[in-house]
């Protein structure tokens, strides 16, 4: 099982909609399970988001990787790091620049922007994955490539063809600034 997470903007949903045209696999999206199982408790009314029973959303997805036909699962979604049950995640990292950019093409509030900016240059879904996950963390920076080439190189990544290990993205010494 493969999770592929990251801060919103980052091109999660973009690629793993790109990789079902490359791989065999069943695809999770914590955005389909939010509404398919009824995992919104609510929504955070001053940053706007939706919030996630990740509680209940464990065994659901324990439930899928039982019932599924298929070698490999891919499960997608900014919170998918919560799920402790993985061999594998993929934290797709952005420049803050860059993200500011993306996120600005979207409805959202200046802050709900900010403080996703802000979670980049600090590494959040890095640091959330890492504490599950340790070494079977991967980062892939998808500022300056095509969504082929991170579904590429997710790819190259599930058949040990390459390690994209922690530690060589770091926005926060180049954009502490922004904090």
């Amino acid at each position: 099982m493969i999770i592929i997470t990251g801060t919103p903007g980052t091109g999660k949903t973009s690629v793993t909609n790109h990789l079902k045209d490359k791989i065999d696999a069943e695809f999770i999206s914590i955005n389909s399970l939010l509404e398919e199982y009824d995992l919104n408790l609510g929504t955070d009314e001053i940053r706007g988001y939706k919030i996630v029973d990740t509680v209940k959303m464990i065994p659901i997805i324990d439930k899928i990787k039982k019932d599924t036909k298929k070698d490999v699962i891919v499960f997608e979604g900014h919170l998918a790091q919560d799920y402790p049950n993985a061999d594998l995640v993929v934290v797709l990292r952005c420049n803050p620049e860059t993200l500011k950019d993306r996120l600005s093409t979207r409805k959202w509030r200046e802050e709900k922007i900010d403080e996703n900016v802000s979670a980049e240059i600090l590494g959040v879904c890095t640091s959330e994955s890492y504490e599950t996950y340790a070494d079977s963390v991967q980062e892939i920076d998808t500022t300056d490539i095509s969504i082929e080439e991170v579904s590429d190189t997710i790819i190259r990544i599930i058949n040990n063809e390459i390690t994209l290990p922690l530690g060589e993205i770091d926005y926060l010494s180049e954009y502490f600034h922004l904090l």
